[in-house]
């Protein structure tokens, strides 16, 4: 069972309020965003669709009235967006709802509200099983409904064939790391020193946390390039950069000060960690030179990394396992949220995979060993989700203008080729597509570290080469 409180979309308090970035209502529109607020609810938060529907806005979170539930993680910590699975064309997962809801996770179904032809979109949210059937929390308040009110699946919404099967027609798989986010710690200022040294995440999605481990307060999360100032000494902080292990102190652009893992950050606005080198490693010989006697055998070089290999962290603590099973047998060991994953696989066949229940992802690990994680436990960290899409694809035609789409949720439409607050549009889905504008810029498709200038049929800006294929 998951629990919460019933809200209405059509509740007379917000019914008349844009909806996102659009001229729709929350009252006409907002079943989805009514849906997550109950669901935000349920894991320990405190918010209405009002309140919820401006902090999406903020965040970059709607693409006009089109809610995107990727971005919830950056403004809720607490929460987890797994996928959306369509099952219109064939019957709905309903034994993997039932485990979901069993084990009190929340699921959001799309069912189809009205008789005509075709779906007729409406969300709602999972309350229990009940026989046959799903007791749901209903973001629209029909005449009668009601706390006491017990709202069933298939008596409400039975145009397709009245069977949960039937008339489910998409899941969205929801998780969160704690049933209530913990309390968080009492803040205390630090000075900005006076030879102020300046870091930048070298990540997306770099949290800041209340101690200095990975089990610390969760204050935010933080975008690619967000410029850090060291409460640290210089000569200090500059020595862990890099380290796994470490943690630094840090002031972000907002004032709000924590600390960040080291080996996330990077003293170049843009570019990865770059670990530095330790007193242990030994010199490599010289090429064609004898082992000493008695030393240990030269490892074997790690196999070649596909074009565009994609970089991944777990969404919580990840089995690491010698095959893609379930089972005592093929566990190696548990990879930590704060541990990056490199797929060895092609970035074409990986990203279908990513966050899909039952799918898996074969990786390596900080230790160089290969094995297999569970897709739907990972999120991007970095690379190129594009490049060996771009490196397969045909030459584009000079005759028109070169398309390229999204090749992950959330990417993000910028006015300048800056990862920043300041610099973000929008954010838009998977699939969603663009019109290159600058000459030659097909040539970036998949590239690291570069920006193609594009337009949708609304805006124009730049996007991430990485997360962009044809």
């Amino acid at each position: 069972m998951f629990k919460t409180q019933n809200l209405y979309q059509n509740d007379e308090k917000w019914k008349k309020t844009p909806l996102g970035n659009s001229s729709e209502t929350i009252g006409g529109w907002g079943c989805l965003l009514t849906s997550v607020t109950m669901m935000l609810n349920g894991i320990g938060y405190n918010e209405t669709p009002e309140t919820v529907n401006e902090k999406m806005k903020n965040a970059g979170g709607f693409q006009g009235a089109f809610f995107i539930p990727s971005v919830l993680p950056y403004v809720w910590p607490n929460s987890a967006y797994r996928d959306m699975q369509p099952c219109e064309a064939f019957p709905a997962p309903i034994a993997q709802i039932d485990a979901a809801v069993a084990a009190g996770k929340p699921v959001i179904l799309q069912v189809d509200w009205n008789k005509q032809a075709g779906i007729q979109t409406h969300f709602v949210l999972v309350k229990e099983k009940k026989g046959d059937d799903y007791v749901l929390y209903d973001p629209y308040k029909y005449s009668g409904d009601g706390p006491d009110k017990e709202v069933l699946l298939t008596t409400r919404y039975k145009y397709n064939g009245k069977t949960l099967e039937s008339e489910i027609s998409a899941v969205l798989w929801f998780d969160s790391y704690s049933t209530m986010p913990v309390e968080p710690p009492k803040k205390t200022t630090v000075p900005v020193p006076a030879d102020k040294f300046v870091i930048y995440a070298g990540e997306d999605d770099l949290a800041l946390r209340g101690d200095a481990s990975a089990a610390g307060y969760l204050w935010k999360r933080m975008a690619l390039g967000t410029e850090l100032i060291c409460l640290e000494p210089k000569a200090t902080a500059k020595a862990k950069i890099g380290v796994q292990g470490q943690w630094i102190q840090v002031q972000d652009p907002k004032g709000d000060q924590g600390y960040v893992a080291a080996w996330y950050v990077s003293e170049q606005k843009g570019k990865p960690a770059t670990p530095p080198p330790t007193a242990t490693t030994a010199p490599a010989p010289a090429p064609g030179a004898a082992p000493k006697p008695g030393s240990a055998p030269a490892p074997k070089p790690a196999a070649p990394l596909p074009p565009g290999s994609l970089a991944f962290v777990p969404t919580e603590e990840l089995s690491f396992r010698t095959q893609p099973v379930i089972s005592p047998e093929t566990l190696i060991r548990r990879v930590p949220v704060t541990e990056q994953l490199v797929c060895i696989e092609p970035a074409n066949q990986a990203i279908p995979k990513v966050g899909v229940t039952g799918q898996w992802l074969k990786v390596r690990d900080v230790n160089k060993k290969e094995g297999f994680v569970a897709a739907w436990y990972v999120k991007y960290a970095s690379g190129s989700t594009a490049q060996a899409q771009a490196a397969s694809a045909p030459p584009a035609s000079t005759s028109g203008p070169v398309k390229v789409k999204a090749a992950c949720e959330a990417v993000a439409l910028r006015n300048q080729p800056v990862v920043s607050d300041a610099s973000l549009i929008k954010r838009v889905p998977i699939n969603w597509e663009f019109t290159i504008t600058e000459p030659g810029g097909e040539a970036k498709i998949g590239a690291n570290n570069q920006w193609i200038k594009v337009k949708d049929s609304t805006n124009e800006g730049y996007v991430a080469a990485w997360f962009v294929g044809r």
